[in-house]
């Protein structure tokens, strides 16, 4: 393709990536536009030239966002050495990187929540395990410029997003950094009609030994008989199931409301198909 991918002299990783005043962003971008009319960057190219990672940049964001716009997948799927796209922008890149790449992602993966809690599991780890993009945020950049980098995108007195479901399913750890902040998204339901209590109980991050106010007084008598419209759980359902079952959980629970035990749900009537 006329030299455009040279090893050393990566004319693409060149267009994306080239840094000045906002002319350069423009001129860049209509470079790469009829590139791509002449077939001479094409898809595949994103991918295999790290296009996306090399874009991350409040002063390449025309060319960032023309490439997401183009390949959104891979803001989830691609990987730059070794390292999912969100993991690497924050371990190789400023904390003014990091909003360019939130911003895109919140856009195409609302439900994700920008893709904030991806976990960075390699290939020997098991499904859950490794470390989540926020957590990594937080480590390389602090709590509190992270969360202001986070807040301008998802404002903490209108979030708009069910962040603290998230948190309470991908990182319970920071919930308090989290809830002093978004306390309007306490009244949320996700995307599963859940509320953050069957949110909460339903991610197995609460135990009766770690957290027993949370089943004691926590949850009202209403919430403790409200069946989970995720998994069609009640509470203490919830507790019984899952990889370890909280039997402290499940008494309590069952005690708070005992006729919850002889309930039986209507069956849901299934149509006969007509022969």
């Amino acid at each position: 393709r006329g030299g455009l991918l040279v090893a050393n002299r990566n004319v693409l990783r060149f267009l994306v990536s080239k840094t000045g005043d906002n002319t350069h962003d423009a001129v860049y971008l209509n470079v790469m536009k009829k590139l791509r009319e002449s077939n001479l960057l094409r898809k595949k190219d994103i991918k295999e030239q790290s296009l996306l990672y090399m874009a991350c940049d409040p002063e390449t964001q025309m060319r960032f966002d023309y490439l997401v716009d183009w390949c959104p997948e891979g803001l989830k799927r691609h990987k730059y050495k070794g390292l999912s796209l969100i993991h690497a922008v924050i371990n190789d890149c400023d904390i003014e990187d990091f909003p360019v790449f939130l911003k895109a992602s919140l856009k195409h993966y609302p439900n994700d929540l920008g893709l904030l809690f991806q976990k960075d599991r390699t290939m020997f780890q098991k499904v859950g395990e490794g470390q989540t993009a926020c957590e990594r945020a937080f480590k390389k950049f602090g709590k509190d410029k992270t969360l202001t980098a986070i807040g301008e995108l998802i404002p903490f007195d209108d979030p708009k997003f069910p962040i603290l479901h998230h948190v309470a399913k991908h990182a319970p750890q920071y919930m308090k950094d989290f809830g002093s902040r978004y306390r309007s998204a306490t009244y949320f339901r996700d995307c599963q009609g859940r509320t953050l209590h069957q949110s909460m109980l339903a991610s197995g991050n609460k135990t009766f030994i770690d957290d027993p106010m949370f089943f004691l007084a926590g949850m009202s008598d209403d919430q403790v008989r409200e069946v989970d419209p995720g998994s069609d759980l009640y509470p203490f359902m919830a507790a019984a199931s899952g990889e370890t079952c909280d039997l402290s959980a499940v008494y309590v629970l069952l005690k708070r409301n005992p006729s919850l035990a002889h309930r039986n749900k209507p069956k849901r009537r299934r149509k006969r198909k007509r022969k």
